[in-house]
């Protein structure tokens, strides 16, 4: 059976096999997983050895590494050097007994089809290994980093500490690491820090545990993601939102696409009041921000006016709370004063009002008058306290009258005198004169002593 995959081209079989799983490879992000077990499917009973060099060939490829370095759909398209390093790699699933022996199969299969991996030093394969695969997550990668890599560490240069003897591999700096593969210091840093994170969680070894060359069981796949991330532009402000994430209980990854992404945050809560609601609790949950918002929001007259209103109402809630749960209210002469039991009931009522979420400024000023006129009406019938009320009322006016009199200087209003003043003296005088009169003992006028 031929299969049909371009004009005047037919596979075999053979051809087909490899050609479907390169391809599936490729739709698959080309995980090094992926080409491990493509690897294990092509030597297996000597697939590759079946596959035509070229078009319109019967002939076979010469030898293992043409196969590798043949384009597809013939070959796998890949270069020998890779494929020596990607045999370094473990298979994430090598826990099971069939995929160990499978990878264990495939690995001497493939290294006798080779030949032995000239590469000696460890920290200079893995180096290669991390850049030629430059993926944005996974253990894999993350170890090779954590078991080499060590910041700060002294230049040096493999060569200096490595030979066919040696068993003790000194790590190296991020910078060299990521010069030894290709990439940047700032990449190097990130799966660092990820290894990081975890090691905090106890989900991997520390890097003190760590030598280069070791190998360890590593975390399932799916958690990589919680703790590494390429969205992140700067070290601070990734520890700072990783942290907030940890305590929070919140997923990482999904916190940096939304920093990332600020327009988006911004529609999220122009267009849902759930998002709207969360945005404010977070600004208000920042000292520094909330100081700033409200600088920014009292400067508008809109916003300062509907502050003000806000914060009457929120008084006026607290005042009619109050008074409802203490069964007492102070009267606008200052006594604190027991309610009467309907006017408790009335007072009841208005709590339930303000009290409602969907309660208006209204609906508020209306239940805190409610509450003043219980108040009011509390006095009322009572007249021991009414009295009391009103005397009280009438002498703060005469102290506060007293206060203001006293505070005028005669010889500096001698200086200011015009008829306006002389005529409020006047006035003042004759009100004062009216009331003393009116308070007048009758009898003071009999009992005097006669004069003359």
């Amino acid at each position: 059976m031929t299969v049909r995959v371009e004009s005047n081209s037919y596979l075999t079989e053979e051809q087909h096999q490899v050609y479907q799983l390169r391809d599936s490879l490729e739709r698959n992000g080309g995980t090094p997983m992926g080409f491990l077990e493509l690897l294990a499917a092509v030597t297996a009973e000597g697939t590759w050895k079946k596959v035509p060099s070229g078009v319109n060939q019967e002939k076979p490829f010469n030898n293992f590494s043409e196969f590798i370095e043949a384009n597809p759909p013939f070959g796998l398209g890949a270069s020998v050097e890779n494929v020596r390093i990607l045999l370094q790699l473990r298979h994430p699933h090598e826990g099971v007994p069939r995929i160990r022996e499978q990878m264990d199969t495939m690995r001497a299969e493939v290294t006798r089809l080779l030949g032995p991996d000239p590469e000696r030093d460890p920290i200079a394969r893995d180096a290669r290994i991390f850049g030629a695969y430059d993926r944005s997550g996974g253990w894999v990668f993350g170890l090779l980093v954590a078991r080499n890599v060590q910041p700060g560490t002294v230049e040096r240069r493999p060569s200096e500490t490595w030979g066919a003897d040696d068993g003790d591999v000194e790590k190296v700096s991020a910078s060299r690491f990521a010069e030894m593969a290709g990439t940047s210091a700032a990449r190097v840093m990130r799966f660092y820090r990820a290894w990081e994170r975890a090691a905090a969680d106890s989900k991997v070894p520390s890097f003190d545990q760590l030598t280069p060359g070791q190998e360890i069981d590593l975390p399932d796949a799916n958690l990589w993601g919680d703790y590494f991330t390429v969205y992140e532009q700067s070290t601070d402000r990734r520890e700072r939102i990783a942290e907030e994430a940890k305590a929070a209980g919140t997923s990482y990854t999904e916190a940096m696409k939304v920093a990332k992404n600020p327009a988006a945050m911004r529609t999220a809560i122009l267009g849902d009041p759930k998002t709207a609601e969360a945005a404010r609790d977070a600004l208000m949950g920042r000292t520094e921000l909330r100081a700033t918002v409200v600088a920014q929001a009292m400067s508008d007259p809109v916003i300062r006016k509907e502050a003000a209103a806000q914060t009457r109402k929120a008084e006026r809630i607290e005042f009619v709370r109050q008074v409802a749960t203490d069964g007492k209210a102070k009267t606008p002469a200052g006594q604190i004063i027991e309610l009467t039991s309907q006017a408790r009931q009335k007072v009841s009522a208005c709590l339930a009002a303000v009290e409602d979420s969907e309660a208006t400024p209204e609906s508020v000023t209306d239940a805190y008058e409610t509450v003043r006129e219980a108040i009011e009406e509390t006095v009322a019938s009572d007249r021991v306290l009414q009295t009391i009320e009103q005397r009280t009322q009438y002498l703060k006016a005469l102290k506060s009258t007293a206060k203001g009199i006293e505070s005028i200087d005669p010889q500096q209003l001698a200086t200011l005198i015009d008829d306006d003043v002389r005529a409020s003296i006047k006035e003042i005088q004759l009100r004062i004169n009216a009331l003393a009169s009116s308070i007048a003992d009758p009898n003071a006028e009999a009992s005097a002593p006669a004069v003359g």
